[in-house]
């Protein structure tokens, strides 16, 4: 009888999440051309400065200028979520400062987040308090962005959220939660930038099922995401969040099965 259970609670949950990674999703913006200005946005990495006002750059890399021209090109759809991340990576990357650990100077990193218009609500970055780079291993940086306060929303689709019915409910994510601060890790997987290791943010929403086992979810905790290159498509690995259970309360068993189940899909994603 407890395996059935057990199997019936794994189903479900998988329905769950692949309904959630499936309608998590945008209507792709274009930026037109005299709306973004490249060169302001490669002015803006190039300010770009630790806490001790040492420069990250000390002079123009002819290799990272090609890549950022490739990743904000208005002729190629690409998720705003791709171009943050990715940035990010070539930041750290193509950096000449000596240090492998350092803070990034608040002001010119919201800078450069505004002219690049990686985030749709452009209030949004001027929420950020401090950001913490680490590369010791060059090939998968870590990153620490902290709020200036300990509960930060980012609402998804300008507030409208996204949602679908299925499982015989509508799945609808509304938004990102970053509890006060939120840390993931970005490398290379062959000409993918992939963004992993996620802390302390999660997806806050309606989800779950109704049939024969109902399930009411609404913290799911994003695990990885591969952005495709010159695409708007991400293999996301997802599973319920953690904070589900501290917040809402649900059995033993679906708590128990959840902590070890990872769903991945293939799907437009962005915020």
């Amino acid at each position: 009888m407890l395996k059935n259970v057990v199997f019936i609670c794994l189903t479900m949950l998988l329905v769950c999440v692949t309904a959630l990674a499936s309608d998590y999703k945008s209507e792709q913006v274009i930026i037109k051309p005299s709306e973004f200005d490249i060169n302001q946005v490669l002015d803006d990495v190039y300010a770009l400065v630790d806490s001790e006002n040492v420069k990250l750059f000390k002079g123009q890399n002819e290799e990272m200028d090609k890549e950022l021209r490739m990743l904000f090109d208005v002729s190629i759809l690409r998720s705003k979520l791709e171009q943050f991340y990715t940035m990010l990576y070539y930041i750290s990357k193509y950096a000449s400062i000596e240090k492998d650990e350092f803070d990034i100077d608040r002001d010119s990193t919201i800078k450069l987040l505004v002219s690049s218009e990686v985030f749709t609500n452009r209030d949004f970055p001027r929420k950020i308090s401090r950001v913490y780079l680490t590369r010791h291993n060059r090939e998968k940086p870590f990153y620490k962005v902290s709020f200036d306060s300990d509960r930060v929303e980012l609402d998804l689709n300008s507030g409208d959220g996204y949602g679908i019915s299925k499982v015989g409910m509508k799945q609808e994510a509304k938004a990102l939660v970053f509890y006060g601060s939120f840390s993931f890790r970005l490398r290379k997987k062959d000409e993918n930038v992939e963004a992993f290791d996620f802390n302390d943010v999660d997806l806050y929403g309606d989800f779950g099922s109704r049939g024969f086992v109902n399930v009411d979810i609404n913290y799911v905790a994003v695990k990885s995401v591969e952005f495709h290159k010159e695409s708007e498509m991400a293999l996301v690995r997802a599973k319920v969040s953690r904070k589900e259970f501290e917040i809402n309360e649900h059995t033993w068993l679906l708590a128990l099965v959840t902590k070890f189940v990872t769903d991945k899909s293939l799907q437009p994603l962005d915020w």
